[in-house]
Order: C-alpha cells, then sequence, then structure tokens
C-alpha cells in the first residue's frame, strides 16, 4: 500500500513540473531583452572561432559579436533524451547551411548546452559529433534566464547593426532539415546574394 501511494504522488509531482514547463514556454516567448544581454565563453576551438568570426577573442563575449546576419541557436542538454536523438538532424540543418553559398556566411549556427558544464558539453560533442560550436553554460546564465524551456529549443536570431532580435522561438526539432532551413530564411528576412 505504501508503495502505491509512493507511485501516485510520483506521478503527481512529476505531472506537475511538467505543466510548469509547459505553462512557462506558452507565457515566456520573448527573450529578446535575455538574448542581448547573454554571453558565452569564446570557443578555444580555431576553427570555431574563425567560423563565428570570435578570433583572438578572449572570456565572455556578447552573442552580438557573433558575424552572420541570422544566428540559429539550439539550446540542447546533454541529459535530454530527445536532444540525444535530433542530433543527427541539428548536424543535416548545419550541412543544409553550409552547402549553399548564398548562406554560407550569412546564417551561423551554435549550440548551447543549458545547465551543462564544459565536461558535459564536450560528452555531447564527443558522441554526437555537431559541425557547428557548441557553448557550456558553467554559469548557468542559459538556465537561470530560460527558466522552464522545454530542450530541445530552437531560436533564430536576426542581427543588424549590432542588435539582435528574435522571430522565432520553438521547443521540440524538425523532421526535415531542409524545410527548416526554408521556413527560417523566409521568417527572417534574409536575402539570398546581397545583402539585407
Amino acid at each position: 500500500m505504501h508503495s502505491r501511494w509512493s507511485v501516485a504522488m510520483g506521478l503527481v509531482l512529476f505531472l506537475a513540473v511538467v505543466s510548469s514547463q509547459v505553462s512557462a514556454q506558452e507565457t515566456d516567448t520573448d527573450f529578446t531583452g535575455v538574448i542581448q544581454k547573454l554571453k558565452v565563453y569564446a570557443p578555444e576551438d580555431h576553427q570555431d572561432a574563425a567560423y563565428l568570426g570570435l578570433q583572438g577573442m578572449k572570456g565572455k563575449v556578447p552573442l552580438s559579436q557573433i558575424k552572420a546576419e541570422v544566428l540559429i541557436v539550439e539550446i540542447f542538454s546533454m541529459y535530454c533524451p530527445f536532444c540525444q536523438k535530433h542530433a543527427p538532424d541539428a548536424n543535416k540543418l548545419y550541412q543544409a547551411i553550409d552547402s549553399r553559398r548564398e548562406f554560407r556566411d550569412k546564417i551561423k549556427m551554435i549550440g548551447i548546452g543549458v545547465g551543462n558544464s564544459p565536461f558535459e558539453v564536450g560528452i555531447f560533442k564527443k558522441k554526437y559529433s555537431p559541425p557547428f560550436p557548441l557553448f557550456d553554460d558553467r554559469d548557468a546564465a542559459v538556465a537561470n534566464s530560460f527558466s522552464g524551456l522545454r530542450t530541445p529549443h530552437y531560436l533564430g536570431i536576426r542581427s543588424k547593426n549590432a542588435n539582435l532580435e528574435i522571430f522565432y522561438s520553438e521547443s521540440g526539432g524538425f523532421s526535415d532539415p531542409e524545410e527548416f532551413l526554408k521556413m527560417m530564411v523566409k521568417e527572417s528576412g534574409i536575402q539570398r546574394g546581397g545583402s539585407r
């Protein structure tokens, strides 16, 4: 009898947590102010730094320093089974961007491991080999700023004159990287060929 009560209480607590996460997601989707202030640690990897235009930078840098008209951010967690399952599709999205000369220098992609240490992000990177830079959240800045966020969560960020504006914010992955890229291009208003 005691074990049934424990299971029932555990289920109630689980549903309460899920419910609070869903309501937080539905009511708190405008993260523009957070993104303006959010900083990540400059990549130590030379290729990652070159890809983002952050060569020679050290310490924490604001996202606005990344050289891109459009920045696609995947917020993931090493412990999230959905993020693990979605990793191959995230990699295909990067490849879809990189294979198009018209977008290669305009659209950049990064991942941020919410609440994850450098060690935990390293494990995820080693296992799933993402071709785009991953950042850790060692100071819990992302975890604190995006409280209740469900992973994976995608942000589409447009940059103009060092000002950042979120044009897309949605939890969950995608099944078709090509269609997702088309949607991001359309929503961002980025121009093919010349500058926006």
